[in-house]
């Protein structure tokens, strides 16, 4: 084992490959509750990566792969961006790290075209900030905006708050640059253009696979033009399943918000101090009369459907404290508690079943005080059910719950993730959803990685790997 971290050592240099404890202990977890619980609340150690190359080049990342190669893949290699992964994916323990945030330039804005070019490294509000400063945005903006790299995003098939209207994080990719397991460097297409038809899309090999089918080290993706008009407000309603309604409703009559977010009573009680389920709502574009326009037709479409209006502020107490992660975390700390998110999907007549089973199964695990969720990324067939468990801080609780929330999921009819991806949390129940088609996914694997060096350590994705 430390003949392969001399190896490297001796191919990068010393400044490109970390084993000192300090910086090891730094990437040995990512912002998986679990584990997160397990060092603030539990006071345990986490396990430790072996070492954490960071890269200068895309060559560095070749170089690398080319070495672990030859070593014969019984080291996985685990990428890492901004860490801010909730399952897992780019854990340390007993892997070899690759951190590629050196690798964060903006190499193209392409204004006419509307096109950014941008290493896999660049943290999301970096990339964001250069693009507002020119008048423009990409648009993705989740929750993880602070922390989250390009290249992350991408793996883990990211969704941002203003999906509803400007799609998510796949629907933006033009062209990637990605270093196979092999090392070998590509870009998926030699040309970027808005839509080709020219045999399966590559890109989809990679939107989603959290590091294991290869590493993204650039992205083409398309941007837009800051919106110049917005409208924004809140309604509540009597019962969550007419909010529900009213999302379908707007949604099949092309009244297309920019954000929409249906609170159920709980957590708009908990955030707006009102025992209603809640909607935060907003439209937004390039013309005034347009945006009204929208914005009172949809008013009329929920006021049909039971929604009082309720003002602006709402909305904008959510817009002001939407980043406020490790503010939230603290306050459940403070109560003795501890918290997962469970986001799941569905279509519009499995919504209501999926929201009351997750319930009622959870509520029968022992351990889990409280549960609360929101309604939103919005599509045509369907949304995103966003839940947040609270509960006392006790391991086997955990995995109750999470075996609770999964079944219930997948019995009425939902998929067990809608934008967070497996990592080692999901592992369990991917082929419950995939089936027969998990084998698909693990032949590709082991033609892109025969030596089996990247992502899928411990089991992950693949648990009878284990």
């Amino acid at each position: 084992m430390q003949d392969i971290i001399n190896k490297l050592i001796n191919a990068l240099g010393p400044n490109k490959v970390l084993t000192d404890d300090e910086n090891l202990s730094r990437y040995a977890r990512d912002f998986w509750p679990l584990l997160m619980m397990r060092e603030q609340v539990l006071h345990e150690k986490i396990p430790k990566p072996l070492a954490v190359v960071v890269p200068g080049s895309v060559n560095d990342i070749s170089l690398t792969l080319r070495i672990m190669n030859e070593y014969g893949g019984g080291i996985p290699i685990v990428v890492y961006g901004g860490g801010s992964s909730v399952t897992g994916a780019s854990m340390g323990s007993g892997s070899i790290i690759i951190d590629i945030t050196r690798l964060n330039k903006v190499l193209n804005i392409d204004t006419y075209d509307l096109t950014i070019t941008v290493e896999a490294g660049a943290k999301l509000r970096d990339v964001e900030a250069e693009l507002n400063s020119m008048g423009f945005s990409l648009r993705h903006i989740p929750q993880s905006f602070n922390y989250a790299t390009i290249g992350g995003l991408i793996a883990t098939m990211s969704s941002g708050q203003y999906s509803t209207l400007y799609g998510n994080v796949e629907d933006a990719i033009l062209n990637l640059e990605v270093v196979l397991p092999t090392g070998e460097v590509i870009w998926l297409r030699r040309n970027t253009v808005p839509r080709a038809s020219t045999g399966p899309s590559l890109k989809y090999l990679f939107v989603g696979s959290e590091g294991m089918l290869g590493i993204i080290t650039k992205a083409v993706l398309r941007i837009v033009p800051l919106p110049k008009s917005t409208r924004y407000g809140s309604f509540t309603f009597n019962a969550l399943n007419d909010g529900i309604k009213v999302l379908r409703e707007l949604m099949i009559r092309r009244l297309v918000p920019a954000v929409a977010r249906l609170y159920d009573e709980y957590e708009s009680s908990i955030r707006f101090g009102v025992a209603k389920p809640t909607l935060i709502i907003s439209f937004e574009g390039y013309y005034d009369n347009v945006i009204g326009v929208m914005w009172n037709e949809a008013r009329r479409v929920i006021e049909d459907y039971g929604g009082e209006y309720a003002g602006e502020d709402y909305f904008e107490n959510w817009l002001s404290s939407r980043f406020n992660v490790e503010e939230e975390i603290d306050r459940v700390k403070k109560l003795g508690l501890w918290f997962d998110t469970i986001e799941v999907a569905g279509t519009w007549s499995r919504l209501p079943q999926i929201y009351a089973g997750f319930r009622d199964a959870l509520m029968r695990v022992e351990g889990v005080v409280a549960i609360m969720a929101h309604i939103s990324h919005l599509y045509l067939n369907g949304a995103c059910i966003y839940f947040t468990v609270l509960f006392k801080p006790i391991i086997e609780t955990y995995w109750k719950l999470w075996d609770a929330a999964m079944n219930a999921v997948l019995v009425n009819g939902g998929s067990i993730s809608h934008h967070h991806g497996i990592g080692m949390l999901r592992s369990k129940w991917v082929g419950k959803e995939l089936g027969d088609a998990v084998k698909i996914v693990k032949l590709i694997k082991n033609a892109l990685d025969p030596k089996s060096v990247m992502n899928t350590k411990s089991g992950m994705f693949f648990p009878d790997n284990l």
